[in-house]
């Protein structure tokens, strides 16, 4: 089974088309699209990535391919683009599934239970809640905290399986506990940092990431994490022992990690292979969106630098 997976689009519409047709002429064949949350808040384009993330999860029943269409219509794309862009989604119609972030559940009048937002963050859900469709809203409202695939031995989730609706960061690997984590594979997001961690029975957890140097982390967890100094872009999964893995697949659209380009994930749940991916876009249109939006410099800055 093979999915692409990612998280925090975060109303870039042009990082998420971007993504799309990076994954389409990659893949040969793609089984599933899993969003883990995030999916508006902090950029222009709210109604414009559900749209899309509907569409990918319902079909053109719910939403007119006329109305992805005008999605498509970016001043930057020529015909020929906006073309292949929209054979790009239409090969993944209907093949998603998506779960709720704090900032959807935030825009959707719905308390995310998470801490307080910073001011910057706030206003940017104020001009999102505005200018949502109610569409868009019931559908935003509708989404759930986790979807488990027991059968392969997977889940996702926007924060922590144990509290999704805490939206807890998972900025370190002590954060999780064997204990904690109900499948796997978890897959999570909402740091806007591509991260993976392991997990094991021991009374000292192992804790270590593959892709952040371990200097970023507490040292006094266990000794083996001074090996995530190499970082690597894609691994399997042990599933010869009872491991456990909680993988960060970053951000589509406000990537944090210094590198301003949309992330994501590509797993497949039969050969248990993971790979890391990251696609350039058109940033400086989305931070222009940002600033003609009135939204914050701050957010339009961001955008830019991957920070």
């Amino acid at each position: 089974m093979k999915n692409i997976i990612f998280s925090d689009i975060h109303s870039n519409v042009d990082a998420l088309l971007a993504v799309m047709k990076d994954v389409d002429e990659r893949e040969s064949t793609l089984d599933r699209v899993l969003i883990a949350g995030d999916i508006v808040g902090y950029g222009a384009s709210p109604n414009e990535c559900c749209d899309i993330v509907r569409y990918l999860i319902y079909g053109r029943k719910k939403v007119p391919l006329e109305a992805i269409r005008k999605i498509m219509a970016q001043p930057y794309f020529t015909s020929e683009q906006q073309e292949s862009q929209m054979n790009a989604l239409m090969s993944m119609e209907k093949k998603c599934i998506a779960v709720c972030g704090n900032h959807d559940r935030e825009a959707s009048g719905e308390p995310s239970l998470t801490s307080e937002m910073n001011p910057v963050a706030m206003a940017a859900i104020d001009w999102t809640r505005g200018v949502l469709t109610k569409e868009n809203i019931k559908f935003l409202k509708r989404l759930p905290l986790r979807v488990k695939f027991s059968s392969e031995g997977h889940e996702i989730v926007h924060s922590t399986p144990s509290y999704p609706q805490g939206y807890e960061y998972v900025r370190n690997a002590g954060v999780l506990k064997y204990t904690t984590l109900w499948s796997k594979v978890t897959f999570g997001g909402h740091t806007h940092r591509p991260s993976a961690y392991v997990y094991t029975k021991e009374t000292r957890t192992i804790n270590a990431s593959v892709l952040i140097p371990a200097d970023n982390y507490d040292m006094r967890l266990m000794l083996i994490e001074k090996h995530s100094t190499n970082k690597v872009e894609s691994f399997d999964i042990d599933s010869g022992n009872d491991w456990k893995y909680y993988i960060n697949v970053g951000s589509v659209g406000q990537p944090r990690d210094g590198n301003p380009q949309a992330c994501y994930v590509i797993f497949d749940s039969t050969a248990k292979h993971l790979e890391f991916r990251r696609v350039p876009y058109n940033k400086e249109a989305a931070s222009k969106k940002i600033i003609e939006a009135k939204l914050s410099n701050e957010l339009a800055e961001r955008v830019l630098k991957g920070v």
